[in-house]
This record gives C-alpha cells, sequence and structure tokens, in this order.
C-alpha cells in the first residue's frame, strides 16, 4: 500500500465509497467557506437584550434561577444574569423566541424588568 494516499488508505479500512474530484484541497476550502457564510449567518440572526431586573435577593437563587430558567428555553443561547448588578444580558434567536417572551418569563418569576437601551436608558418592558 505504499505510495497510496491518505485519504484512499481511510477508504480501504473502512470499506466507503469516496469519489475524488482530483482537487482535494479545493473541496476542503469550499467545506470551510460554507462553516464560515453559516457562522456569519447565524450570528446575524443573533440578538443581545440588555435588561435591569428588580426584585432579586441573591445570586444564587434569584439570578442563577432566572438563567436556569432561561437556558432551558429554545432559542436562548447564552443568559448571564447578576444579582450584584441588577442585571442580566441575554443572547437569543429572535426567530425562535421574542423579546416580549423572554420578558414575560422573567415577570413571571416575580421580577421586575426593564430593557436597557444602547444608551443606558431604561424603556419598561
Amino acid at each position: 500500500m505504499i505510495g497510496l494516499h491518505k485519504e484512499l488508505f481511510a477508504v480501504l479500512l473502512t470499506g466507503t465509497t469516496l469519489a475524488f474530484s482530483g482537487n482535494t484541497a479545493s473541496a476542503m476550502d469550499q467545506k470551510n467557506e460554507n462553516q464560515i457564510e453559516f457562522k456569519i449567518q447565524k450570528e446575524m440572526t443573533e440578538k443581545i437584550l440588555h435588561l435591569k431586573i428588580k426584585g432579586m435577593h441573591c445570586q444564587s437563587g434569584c439570578a442563577n434561577g432566572i438563567d436556569s430558567m432561561l437556558k432551558e428555553q429554545k432559542g436562548i443561547i447564552k443568559s448571564e444574569t447578576s444579582f450584584d448588578k441588577s442585571s442580566s444580558i441575554i443572547e437569543y434567536d429572535p426567530k425562535q423566541i421574542s423579546e416580549k417572551k423572554i420578558l414575560s418569563l422573567i415577570k413571571d418569576r416575580g421580577f421586575e424588568v426593564e430593557v436597557v437601551t444602547e444608551k443606558g436608558a431604561s424603556v419598561n418592558g
């Protein structure tokens, strides 16, 4: 088997049928380009929600409880709630969950929630 390419050797070992286009580097480049394009598209659809949360009494129960509850929801990518800062930063996919739904879920746990704009002003949610 000396002289065989690694790909062909792997095919022989696994019994898999593999079609070569003659240029494996271009196939790998195309795969990498597709992965990068998918990542860019995904990042373009994600949103970040900055919230001011009132009524939390501790980090372990209140803030961590909000994060745990949100992370169980479809469409929540990341949730970081801080008792010390009375705030939460939530990364989510608006195609799967709305801002209104996120606010409602937090309010249902007994907290007051305000959306914080980029300039730091609060908007009642």
